[in-house]
């Protein structure tokens, strides 16, 4: 039996993520981007201050990802041995109750996500959230892919409290969405950014 090449995603327990979070409580130093983004979430800012700091933590899980699956000689054939990648956009999202993220994809070559506060746990939600469907999904991170037959296949992340401190990276072009929860008035903060080839 063999079995057709695809791509998965990364998920990585991170410990020390305190640049980050002392960048956050400073609301009054970040730059709204809620209007430039896709989702219907009220409360999304650029980092600045954290960049460094994120990509120092998140690039070697990018390697790891790009060995494990030799993603770049296989999606960049144009790829040299000087050619260097970097993180150059991130930020956090304040997500509340009944918002959420559409389908969508981002620019670059790979992106993370961090959840940093999740407020919820999967039996919250399976009570609170309309509907009595066994598969409940609420609050969960789905990404979207073909499978070898042309359907569109899901893959879901049932997030809750045990994925704080967690991250997942991807390829930038898989799409992926953000549904709502629904059990708390507490807010869900996630980070997020892309990793790029970088220009001269």
């Amino acid at each position: 039996m063999r079995q057709f090449p695809n791509y998965g995603y990364l998920l990585v327990d991170l410990d020390d993520l305190s640049p980050v979070q002392k960048e956050i409580e400073s609301l009054s130093s970040l730059r709204s981007i809620s209007d430039i983004v896709d989702g219907h979430v009220t409360s999304t800012y650029a980092l600045k201050e954290s960049l460094s700091f994120l990509e120092s933590i998140t690039l070697p899980h990018f390697w790891d990802y790009n060995t494990k699956t030799n993603y770049l000689a296989r999606n960049y054939r144009c790829l040299t041995d000087d050619q260097e990648v970097v993180m150059n956009d991130a930020w956090v999202s304040f997500q509340h109750k009944h918002e959420f993220n559409p389908a969508h994809t981002h620019p670059g070559l790979a992106s993370f996500v961090i959840w940093l506060s999740i407020p919820y746990s999967r039996v919250e939600e399976k009570v609170m959230s309309p509907g009595s469907s066994p598969r409940n999904k609420s609050g969960s991170f789905t990404m979207y892919y073909s499978s070898i037959l042309g359907n569109v296949e899901t893959e879901d992340i049932l997030l809750d409290e045990s994925f704080n401190n967690k991250m997942i990276l991807f390829p930038s072009k898989i799409k992926h969405s953000v549904q709502p929860f629904y059990s708390t008035d507490s807010v869900r903060v996630s980070v997020a950014g892309n990793f790029y080839f970088k220009t001269p």
